[in-house]
């Protein structure tokens, strides 16, 4: 499978190569365009206008038609991706470390077919509320005036939307005598709009004794206007109207005799009794009572049963017994009572079947949870992390993945403040990887994802994440690993014959534009040992042989006459200035004898060396800018470049100088690497640096 990918960010033109169900190492130096891959295919995939933020900069403002274009496989409609983003998205809520356990780790195919089986049997109870749509209004209102009925231990609550209602009586219904002219909009339905309109009006009376709305004289008026806002508050009257409307609403399934009781109280011009208050905490009590049944029922699944329920005890529990709700004792509720305690008969019928169905979820589910927590802790103690996950099922709705450290029996909370960078990139992998399971994507792109780990973190991540059974991991799956960590391609590659069938690995590189892609397999990871010994056996310019020959004396730790000889070379000394470093200062001359026996070593490997010729060349600063512009690759060039500036007094760049000093030396970092001279690894802005230099000393 192919992508191709043109005019984004760096990136003119370029083809990426996936080969189907491996493991595609993309390695490539900081600088070639890694992240820029990920966002191009993100784009794509997703449609979305982000591609459109991948406009190389040496566009922007022309008048160009190039724009940010990206080829996709017919066959790649979905991704899921490793990056930054997804460890601040996704992860390390205040309480778990990733919010959606339950699709990740509980909801397999195993399960979900469990779950429908249960709730075929249940169906007959679900059936009532689809057939019957007022039902879900009769909830609706129940659960408004139980919210509006509060009550304490004494009584009804004084905050309560009833009791504020009607603390002085019905105002509404019994509109005190000095407002009588007010009643048909205070008895209106928008009643609570009007005042809001009138109370706005009062502030603009100290102004004027004319009305504010239709400039007539108010000054008799006053006070009257001013008593509507300091009767009737429009928040009580909002939420006391609501209590009417819903008592109204459900007139059919209370009792005649609570119908008319609630009338009176609500409708009465004095303030409540005590026996009122306690007859509606009972009408409250007997309210939240059926509302519990009515929403157990309307969401009764396979959730509703724990381990160790006794289904056919708990179900029986669900029948509503109207005798309990003598309140409610009406035609109209018994019916929908008898409907439902027939449809909870029906599935008692089959008690047996549901019985055995949730039982073997449950048993399902104990299972995922052992599987995936012993999977985890055991990456963690691999890795040597101090802790170890559980996955809690205290709530069968709201699986939650928690944190524990092996010294507390507590969970962490806050897991991002007490994870370290590390950490939270380990655990995040991990958590991906389930993810992207979860999710069955038809590409997998892990951007740079251990590259900050040390060698045995490293192993046990990609032990994880592609060793074991392909239901459980990635392997098999359409993967783009892109890093410029060289490790895991040693590891897969050249050291552990356990990955060997299930990575392809490719160097990527981007040059004026253009990226392009070059096979790694084993024999390409070489000691630089080896590297040195085929460089002297190659047909490149002696002076480019004896740099490779004196680094393979150093790597070999071998000081001999021999590197004696090629270390004063290199510093320019004539033959009668030779110094011997193996002896104190003062007395380091190199005897004739050891320079005699350093010549005979050295021409083992470069039989025509000449002393006296290469010092010449080497001092001759227009033979190495020659040489420079004819080097093969930019490690040959950059080792060039250091003979030439060693011969000039001219400052170079202090990032050129960091480079070639400090940060690039490539041949000490593995037991491995690739082959610089067949692998671009010098980064083309630093050859680019050196060659501006030798302009300068050119002219």
């Amino acid at each position: 499978m192919e992508v191709i990918i043109r005019n984004c960010n760096n990136i003119d033109n370029g083809t990426i190569n996936i080969t189907p169900g491996k493991l595609n190492i993309k390695f490539g130096i900081n600088g070639t365009g890694k992240s820029t891959i990920t966002k191009a295919i993100k784009y794509s995939i997703e449609e979305s206008d982000g591609l459109n933020s991948l406009m190389p900069f040496k566009l922007v403002g022309t008048d160009t038609t190039l724009k940010p274009e990206v080829e996709i496989p017919d066959s790649i409609k979905s991704v899921s991706i490793f990056n930054e983003e997804y460890l601040d998205q996704f992860l390390y809520k205040e309480d778990e470390l990733i919010s959606n356990s339950y699709e990740i780790f509980i909801k397999t195919p195993e399960y979900q077919m469990f779950t429908e089986q249960i709730n075929i049997l249940l169906s007959e109870i679900k059936k009532v509320f689809l057939d019957n749509h007022a039902l879900e209004q009769i909830i609706n209102d129940f659960q408004s005036l139980s919210d509006s009925f509060k009550t304490t231990k004494t009584g009804l609550s004084k905050s309560s939307s009833l009791f504020k209602g009607l603390i002085d009586g019905n105002q509404i219904q019994h509109v005190p005598d000095n407002l009588k002219g007010y009643s048909k909009l205070i008895k209106d339905k928008n009643c609570v709009k009007w005042l809001d309109w009138q109370i706005k009006g009062e502030e603009y009376l100290d102004i004027s004794d004319d009305c504010p709305y239709c400039t007539s004289p108010t000054i008799d008026k006053k006070e009257t206007i001013k008593t509507v806002s300091q009767v009737y508050n429009k928040a009580v009257i909002k939420n006391f109207n609501i209590i009417l409307d819903a008592i109204e609403n459900l007139g059919n399934y209370f009792s005649q005799s609570a119908k008319e009781t609630l009338t009176q109280i609500t409708e009465k011009q004095s303030s409540l009794e005590k026996e009122e208050e306690d007859y509606i905490v009972e009408v409250k009590n007997q309210i939240d009572n059926l509302l519990q049944k009515l929403k157990t029922l309307k969401n009764i699944s396979f959730l509703s049963f724990k381990e160790g329920d006794d289904i056919e005890e708990k179900l029986k529990g669900f029948i509503i017994n109207i005798e309990l709700y003598d309140r409610f004792k009406s035609d109209m509720t018994e019916s929908i009572v008898d409907t439902l305690n027939s449809s909870l008969n029906t599935v008692l019928d089959k008690v047996g079947l549901l019985k055995g169905q949730i039982i073997q979820q449950q048993n399902l589910v104990k299972k995922l949870i052992e599987k995936h927590q012993i999977k985890i802790n055991s990456y963690l103690e691999n890795a040597g992390y101090k802790y170890k996950v559980i996955l809690s099922d205290d709530d069968a709705s709201n699986y939650k993945l928690l944190l524990k450290h092996n010294d507390s029996d507590t969970a962490v909370h806050g897991g991002s403040q007490h994870l370290s960078f590390g950490e939270k990139n380990a655990f995040a992998l991990v958590l991906f990887m389930y993810e992207a399971l979860s999710k069955k994507s038809d590409l997998i792109i892990l951007d740079d994802p251990i590259s900050s780990f040390d060698k045995s973190k490293k192993y046990a991540i990609m032990h994880m994440l592609f060793r074991g059974d392909s239901s459980e991991c990635l392997k098999s799956k359409n993967v783009i690993m892109l890093t410029h960590d060289l490790d895991p391609i040693i590891d897969s590659v050249k050291v552990l014959k356990e990955f060997s069938n299930i990575v392809d690995a490719k160097f990527i590189t981007t040059t004026a534009g253009s990226l392009h892609e070059k096979d790694i397999k084993r024999q390409s990871l070489l000691t630089f040992t080896q590297i040195c010994k085929k460089a002297i056996a190659s047909e490149a310019e002696n002076i480019i042989k004896l740099i490779y020959l004196r680094r393979h004396y150093e790597i070999l730790d071998d000081l001999g006459d021999e590197y004696e000889v090629l270390s004063n070379l290199f510093h320019k000394r004539e033959i009668s200035e030779l110094k011997d470093t193996r002896k104190e200062i003062g007395n380091d001359k190199l005897e004739e004898s050891a320079y005699e026996s350093g010549i005979a070593e050295i021409k083992i490997n470069i039989p025509d060396f000449d002393y006296p010729n290469t010092l010449s060349l080497l001092s001759d600063t227009g033979n190495l800018i020659v040489l420079f512009e004819s080097a093969q690759n930019n490690y040959e060039k950059m080792n060039i470049f250091r003979l030439i500036f060693d011969n000039q007094t001219n400052e170079i760049s202090s990032v050129l100088r960091k480079f070639i000093n400090e940060s690039y030396h490539i041949e000490n970092e593995f037991i491995c690497q690739l082959d610089p001279n067949e692998y671009d690894l010098v980064p083309s802005f630093i050859i680019e640096e050196c060659a501006k230099y030798i302009e300068t000393i050119k002219n």
